[in-house]
């Protein structure tokens, strides 16, 4: 079974000021016996390191003050006296959220090097971005399964011959 995958630049966004391309759309078909297709957008990233967060908040003692019964007098009235007892101690609680990397979108650098201007643009170029980072071979895989598939439940039938 092969396959036959075609990839199109379905549209782009840019920033008009400096032709910075920020988002593509982008489609991709698999051809064979049966055909499969999907869609998806790219959208122009940068990594952000976050730093460590530490937080720590005070938390007071808490205390309450209680009737206790000592014993009881002549009468056979309870004797009491007042007792203060710690509820909760004084404490300080932390929060530490470790450093991580995330990929947030981001707008082009258009005075970067290697920067291509919007009118050099190739659909081959754009198309590159769009499959970097295995986006490209991932959705090959889920079309090429799909069709797959589907192959798989014409080979199969149910029915009764009378």
């Amino acid at each position: 079974m092969a396959i036959t995958f075609t990839w199109s630049v379905k549209d782009l966004h840019k920033i008009t000021a400096t032709g910075a391309v920020y988002k593509v759309e982008w489609s991709c078909s698999g051809v064979d016996e049966v055909s499969h297709s999907r869609s998806g957008s790219y959208l122009h990233t940068k990594t952000v390191n976050v730093p460590e967060v530490t937080e720590t908040v005070d938390v007071e003692e808490v205390t309450e003050t209680v009737d206790k019964v000592t014993g009881f007098d002549d009468d056979g009235n309870a004797v009491t006296e007042s007792v203060t007892r710690v509820v909760t101690p004084a404490h300080t609680l932390t929060n530490k959220t470790p450093a991580y990397t995330k990929v947030v979108q981001a707008t082009p650098d258009h005075t970067a090097s290697g920067f291509t201007p919007y009118a050099d643009l190739t659909e081959a170029d754009v198309l590159a971005w769009c499959k970097a980072g295995g986006v490209g071979a991932k959705n090959e895989a889920l079309i090429t399964s799909n069709i797959t598939n589907k192959i798989a439940a014409q080979v199969n039938s149910t029915g009764m011959p009378w």
